[in-house]
């Protein structure tokens, strides 16, 4: 009978938080939880585990489980909070997502070995600026709620999660959904959950089976195209109207920002490359 250990149990709950971390930074438009989980350094696993959970589901439905929980329950409970704070200290709080975001970007040019001088890869990132700013442009809609287009609809929200510098948030604005997929949270409308879930599942298979095969044929371009991604994110939540005289206190929250997403980043990069080593030594023998 398996014994459930302080380690399993502490992995656990950091996951959840997490997964919770993820869910709130959905709810702000302009910040993609996919750049949230590459600050957080667990990126790579989430695409790995969702490209393969059909293959290797025992290894990989738990980790999964538990960041969906997680996020679930940022969305929820967290939200709320985030949001008021924001609304309170919008610039500062805007410069220091700036500088999250930007931190997260050494440890993906490290990670793929790529040269930023290389003009060949300078311009898979403009291929990644360019997409994302060919979505900023598709006008709002005001979809039906018929079964096929929520389907479809939850397909491309999960891309949006996926990918990271993708703001979920704006794309349900781009859907005309905004409003009902929030409010259908509050209300409990399972009907229209059920169906985006559908598109949501089947979304984020495919995304994630696709980005995992990019980041394994084609490591390099692919970070670049993903650096192009989260780069555009700062031109989504620039703040617009800043206040003569703060600059200063602004660049401090934009360098906060980068320190703490810098470490976190390397931080969780370690634990994975400490997990991977200690996945690779397993042996059916240790139970």
């Amino acid at each position: 009978m398996p014994v459930i250990s302080k380690n399993s149990v502490k992995k656990a709950g950091i996951n959840i938080l997490y997964g919770a971390v993820i869910g709130a930074s959905m709810l702000i438009p302009g910040v993609s939880g996919g750049t949230m989980a590459i600050i957080l350094g667990i990126y790579d696993r989430l695409i790995s585990s969702v490209s393969n959970i059909i293959k290797k589901p025992k290894e990989n439905l738990p980790f999964l489980a538990f960041v969906f929980l997680g996020g679930l329950s940022g969305i929820l409970l967290f939200s709320q909070a985030a949001l008021k704070i924001i609304e309170a200290h919008t610039e500062a709080c805007m410069f220091f997502f700036i500088g999250t975001i930007c931190g997260s970007v050494p440890l993906l040019v490290k990670k793929s070995g790529i040269k930023i001088t290389n003009m060949y890869n300078v311009i898979f990132s403009l291929i990644g600026i360019i997409a994302v700013f060919g979505i900023r442009l598709i006008p709002q809609s005001s979809l039906s709620n018929g079964g096929p287009m929520l389907i479809i609809c939850g397909v491309v929200i999960a891309a949006a999660m996926v990918l990271p510098g993708i703001s979920t948030s704006h794309v349900l604005l781009i859907l005309g959904l905004y409003d009902s997929f929030w409010g259908g949270f509050k209300e409990g409308n399972a009907d229209f959950f059920l169906l985006i879930g559908i598109g949501g599942i089947i979304g984020t298979l495919l995304t994630a089976k696709l980005t995992d095969i990019a980041e394994k044929r084609f490591p390099c371009q692919t970070y670049m195209v993903i650096i192009g991604f989260i780069m555009t994110s700062v031109y989504d939540i620039f703040p617009r109207n800043i206040q003569n005289g703060h600059w200063y206190v602004y660049l401090i929250f934009c360098a906060v920002g980068f320190a703490a997403a810098y470490m976190l980043s390397n931080i969780g990069n370690r634990k994975n490359n400490t997990s991977a080593r200690h996945m690779n030594d397993f042996k059916p023998s240790n139970l």
